[in-house]
C-alpha cells in the first residue's frame, strides 16, 4: 500500500506473510509516513511536521493441541516538529516559543503463551519488554517490563470466572534543562496488581451480573482498589437495556512528583529576577472516580437500530495548583526569587451525559449511520483552595456538543463511496470557536487483489482552528484541507 497528498505527503506499507516448518506462521511489514506541517495562526510554518519509519513481525505457533506461542515486536524511528518554550537565562526569565525537532526512537518485543486445560479451563502468560528514548527537553529513555497473568474458568453450568496478577518495572533517565526538570531525575518503579473477575448467568440467555474487582501497588501512593458491577438484561431478541457502576484511580505520575517547570517569569524594577514555577508534590494521591452508567440497545426494525447510553461520574481529589511561601535561591545564578505553585488534590466535581447511535440501512446498498453526545461539566475547589485556573481549564477544555453522520454507499463496478461530516462544539477555555468538518472516500476495487482510493479531508474549509495551547503562550495551529491518493496491492 502507497499514497501520497498535500498534506500526508508520503506513506506506505509493506508486508509479507509465510509458513515455516508445519506449526508456525510469519508475518513482517515496514511502514513509512510523512506529513507536512500545519500553518500557524499567521499562516507561516507551524512547525509541526513529521515522519516516522517502523518494522516489526509476528508469528504464531502451535507447539501442541494444547499450547499456542505467539510472538510480535517492532522498531520505529521518528521526528517530529514541535514549538518549545525556552527560558534563555534566570537574568531574563520571560518563556520564548521557539521552533525544535524530537527524535524518538524505540521498540518492544512481546511473548504471549496460551494454555487449554480443557474446553472448560485456559491461561494466558504475556511477557513483554518495551524500550524508547525522545531527545526532547527531558531528553528521555526508558525501560519496561511486563509480565501478566491471567486464568479463566467455567465454574458451574451458569459462572464465568477469570482471575490474574500482573507485575511492571520501569526503569527511567532523563536529563532536563533550565525550563523543565524532575527531581530526581532518574527513577525506578515498580507496579503490582491482581485482579478476578465472576459473571453470572442469573437468567440463562436473560439476564446476567459481572462482578469483580482490580487491586494495585504503585510506586507513589501504595495500594489501590478498583471495583465494578454490571448487569445485562435481554428482553426480547432485539431488546437489551444494561446498568453498570465502577471505580476508578489515576495513579500520580513523575509529571504531578518530581516535576519542576519554570513556567514564566518577570524582573521587577530595582529587584532579582522573579520565576514562577510550578513544583511536583512527592506527596501527590490518587484521583478518584466513580461512574454510574446505564444504557438500551434496540432493533427497531430489520434495519434500524439504536443505541443510548447515559452516564454520571463523580470525581475527587482532582489537581489543583496551589500557591506556596517565595523563597530566595542562588542557583542556578544570578539569585533569585521562586513563587511556587505546587500539585494538590484540592478538586472535585461531577460530569454526566448522554450519546446516542444508531445504524441505518436506507437500500441494499447505503448505510446511515448517525451519532450524538452531550456532555456537562461542574468542578468544584476545596475550601482551602487558592488555585484560580483548574476550574475553568477542567469545564471549558472538552466541547459540550458533539455530533456525526457516516455515510457508506455501495457503487457498481468495485466502486465504494464513503462520506462523514463531523460537529465538535465550543471550547471556552481556552477559546475555541466550534467547527465541522467533512471528508470523503472514493475506492475502487478493481481487482480482486489490487484497489486504490481518492480522499478528501477538512473539505469545508481551506483551514480551520481546533485547539489552543492552554498555557498561556498562544501557540496554535490550524488544520488545512487536505487530500491524497493510495494504491493497495496484496498478492
Amino acid at each position: 500500500m502507497a499514497g501520497g497528498g498535500n498534506l500526508e505527503q508520503a506513506f506506505g506499507t509493506m508486508q509479507y506473510g509465510g509458513t515455516a516448518g508445519t506449526s508456525t506462521d510469519y508475518r513482517v511489514f515496514a511502514k513509512y509516513s510523512d506529513q507536512y506541517h500545519q500553518p500557524g495562526l499567521d499562516g507561516q510554518n507551524g512547525g509541526d511536521g513529521w515522519h516516522t519509519l517502523r518494522g516489526g513481525f509476528r508469528t504464531d505457533s502451535n507447539l501442541s493441541p494444547h499450547d499456542d506461542l505467539t510472538l510480535t515486536g517492532d522498531l520505529y524511528s521518528s521526528r517530529a516538529g514541535d514549538i518549545d518554550g525556552t527560558i534563555d537565562s534566570i537574568a531574563s526569565p520571560t518563556v520564548r516559543n521557539t521552533f525544535s525537532e524530537t527524535n524518538t526512537t524505540g521498540g518492544y518485543i512481546q511473548a504471549d503463551w496460551n494454555h487449554r486445560y480443557s474446553d472448560q479451563s485456559d491461561t494466558t502468560l504475556q511477557i513483554s519488554f518495551d524500550r524508547y528514548r525522545r531527545d526532547d527537553v527531558l531528553r528521555e529513555a526508558r525501560n519496561t517490563v511486563d509480565i501478566d497473568f491471567a486464568h479463566h474458568f467455567r465454574w458451574g453450568e451458569r459462572q464465568d470466572v477469570v482471575w490474574g496478577v500482573g507485575y511492571r518495572y520501569s526503569s527511567s533517565t532523563t536529563d532536563g534543562d533550565l525550563i523543565f526538570s524532575l527531581e530526581p531525575p532518574d527513577l525506578n518503579t515498580q507496579l503490582f496488581s491482581a485482579f478476578v473477575q465472576d459473571e453470572f448467568a442469573l437468567v440463562p440467555d436473560r439476564l446476567s451480573l459481572t462482578v469483580g474487582t482490580k487491586l494495585e501497588h504503585n510506586y507513589y501512593t501504595g495500594f489501590g482498589v478498583m471495583p465494578t458491577a454490571r448487569t445485562a438484561w435481554t428482553w426480547s431478541q432485539r431488546q437489551m437495556v444494561w446498568a453498570a457502576i465502577s471505580r476508578a484511580l489515576r495513579t500520580p505520575s513523575s509529571v504531578d512528583t518530581a516535576r519542576n517547570l519554570n513556567e514564566n517569569g518577570f524582573v521587577p524594577p530595582g529587584g532579582p529576577p522573579v520565576l514562577i514555577t510550578i513544583v511536583g508534590n512527592p506527596a501527590f494521591q490518587n484521583e478518584q472516580q466513580i461512574t454510574y452508567e446505564a444504557g438500551y440497545r434496540s432493533q427497531l426494525r430489520k434495519e434500524l437500530s439504536v443505541d443510548i447510553a447515559a452516564y454520571y461520574n463523580s470525581y475527587d481529589q482532582l489537581e489543583t495548583s496551589e500557591p506556596a511561601p517565595p523563597f530566595f535561591e542562588t542557583t542556578p545564578p544570578p539569585p533569585h526569587v521562586v513563587m511556587p505553585l505546587i500539585y494538590e488534590n484540592l478538586m472535585h466535581g461531577e460530569t454526566h451525559g448522554i450519546e446516542v447511535f444508531a445504524s441505518w440501512k436506507v437500500t441494499g446498498r447505503w448505510t446511515l449511520t448517525p451519532g450524538y453526545a452531550f456532555e456537562e461539566i461542574h468542578m468544584h475547589l476545596d475550601p482551602t483552595s487558592q488555585d484560580t485556573q483548574s476550574v475553568a481549564s477542567a469545564e471549558g477544555s472538552s466541547p459540550s456538543q458533539w455530533a456525526r453522520l457516516d455515510s457508506h454507499l455501495d457503487l457498481l463496478h468495485g466502486l465504494t463511496w464513503d462520506a462523514s461530516a463531523n460537529f465538535v462544539g465550543r471550547l471556552s477555555s481556552p477559546v475555541v470557536p466550534s467547527y465541522t468538518r467533512v471528508d470523503t472516500q472514493l475506492a475502487w476495487r478493481f481487482r480482486e487483489n489490487l484497489s486504490a482510493s481518492l480522499v478528501g479531508q477538512n473539505l469545508l474549509r481551506d483551514h480551520h482552528f481546533e485547539f489552543l495551547n492552554p498555557d498561556g503562550t498562544g501557540f496554535a495551529n490550524l488544520v488545512k484541507r487536505s487530500a491524497y491518493a493510495k494504491l493497495t496491492w496484496t498478492f
